[in-house]
């Protein structure tokens, strides 16, 4: 278990300082975690102070229980950033066994996840594409035996034959005791479909945190055709949170809160010929839910 209590971390700029993680508190447990945020959120900033790779501010970050800087705690903990440092002129094979010297690691575990991509085994990692390198670190991080496990846009140029065995080996290892791992990702789909929590992070704030399951559980999408411009103004005039308005064509598509009164609300405004509610897709749910959660902390600052 990762615990963070009031955690702050500023960054100077020429323009003005950066807020980079405001304050934030929460506790990440056992199991998958899912990090969203637009670009600049604080997702990689908070995993770089939560690893100790920058200085905080203020706050506390305990890993188990002990302080997040103690060796103990290093010892337990993996993180994976978005550009993992390796000699450029090693292979696949001798960046494992750099890694294996710093940290527990399961050798043959990773030589066997190496033949299942196909990952080639003496060629020099300068040569690898982006998303090569990206899969020899995520078996990196597989094979390293630490209780807690931060991967830092995971998935980032993996290919879809890849990225179902990665989703394979990532729920292989959440099903190890008391693991806690912790992934950030712009594939939103992915995060969905291995998650069974979701964070989100708005300017380094946390802005939502939900079972996975419970994602989009207060949200509804309505395809309408009306005569009158659907506006959120109106909307939240009348105590309806909006995600979402998009037109095309002739057809607005709505998302918004539940509301005990809301298709009547609709109904007044707008005297839609056609007012159909229509599912949410797992991907969308979340892209709805950080669009509801920045708007939520814009109204607050």
């Amino acid at each position: 278990m990762i615990e963070i209590k009031d955690l702050d971390k500023t960054f100077d700029s020429k323009d003005e300082p950066v807020h980079a993680v405001n304050h934030l508190s929460v506790t990440l447990s056992p199991g998958i975690t899912g990090l969203v945020g637009e670009n600049g959120a604080g997702k990689s900033t908070l995993f770089r102070l939560i690893a100790g790779t920058i200085s905080k501010d203020g706050g506390n970050v305990t890993i188990d229980g002990l302080d997040h800087l103690d060796p103990k705690a290093k010892e337990s903990l993996f993180f994976l950033p978005d550009e993992p440092y390796a000699p450029a002129r090693y292979n696949a094979m001798e960046v494992a066994k750099f890694y294996s010297v710093f940290y527990p690691f399961d050798m043959e575990k990773f030589e066997r996840l190496l033949d299942k991509v196909s990952l080639p085994r003496n060629r020099r990692i300068t040569s690898f594409s982006k998303g090569m390198r990206r899969q020899l670190f995520l078996l990196i991080a597989f094979s390293v035996k630490c209780k807690n496990v931060l991967l830092d846009e995971a998935f980032d140029g993996l290919d879809p034959l890849v990225m179902e065995t990665i989703r394979e080996e990532v729920l292989n290892m959440a099903e190890e005791k008391e693991k806690t791992i912790v992934i950030s990702s712009h594939n939103i789909n992915s995060i969905q479909r291995l998650a069974d929590a979701i964070m989100i992070l708005y300017s380094g704030k946390l802005a939502e945190q939900k079972q996975e399951n419970d994602m989009g559980k207060e949200l509804v999408k309505y395809q309408m055709l009306t005569k009158i411009p659907v506006t959120e103004d109106a909307l939240v005039a009348r105590g309806v949170e909006v995600a979402s308005i998009k037109k095309i064509g002739s057809i607005t598509t709505l998302v918004v809160s539940k509301h005990p009164d809301l298709e009547t609300i609709l109904r007044n405004l707008y005297e839609p010929s056609l007012l159909e509610p229509t599912p949410l897709d797992p991907d969308e749910i979340i892209t709805m839910e950080m669009l509801l959660a920045k708007k939520g902390e814009r109204h607050h600052e």
